[in-house]
C-alpha cells in the first residue's frame, strides 16, 4: 500500500507541475476551474497528511479523489496540460 501511495503521489506531483487553467478569466467556467483547483489541492494536501500519520487507506482515497477532479477538468477542457496521455485522460 505504501508503494502505491508513493507512486500516485509522484504521478500527481508531475501532473500538477504542468496543469494550468485554460479558460479566460472573464468566462463563466473560470470560477468553476478555480473551485476545481481548490478541490484538487485540498484533497492532495489531505492525502499527504494521511500519509504522514500512516493512514495509507485514506491517503490513497484522497489521492483518487484529487486526481479524479484533476483528470475530469482536463477532459472538460478547463485545464491545460502538456498533452501526456499517460498522466491524463483526453477525449480524443
Amino acid at each position: 500500500m505504501e508503494e502505491k501511495v508513493l507512486k500516485y503521489t509522484e504521478i500527481e506531483n508531475r501532473a500538477l507541475e504542468v496543469l494550468s487553467i485554460s479558460v479566460p478569466e472573464n468566462s463563466l467556467l473560470y470560477e468553476f476551474a478555480k473551485s476545481s483547483l481548490e478541490m484538487i489541492y485540498s484533497y492532495f494536501s489531505d492525502a499527504k497528511h494521511f500519509q504522514e500519520v500512516g493512514d495509507l487507506i485514506n491517503a490513497l482515497s484522497c489521492l483518487n479523489y484529487s486526481y479524479g477532479w484533476l483528470d475530469s477538468g482536463v477532459r472538460l477542457g478547463i485545464f491545460k496540460t502538456d498533452g501526456d496521455y499517460r498522466k491524463f485522460t483526453f477525449y480524443k
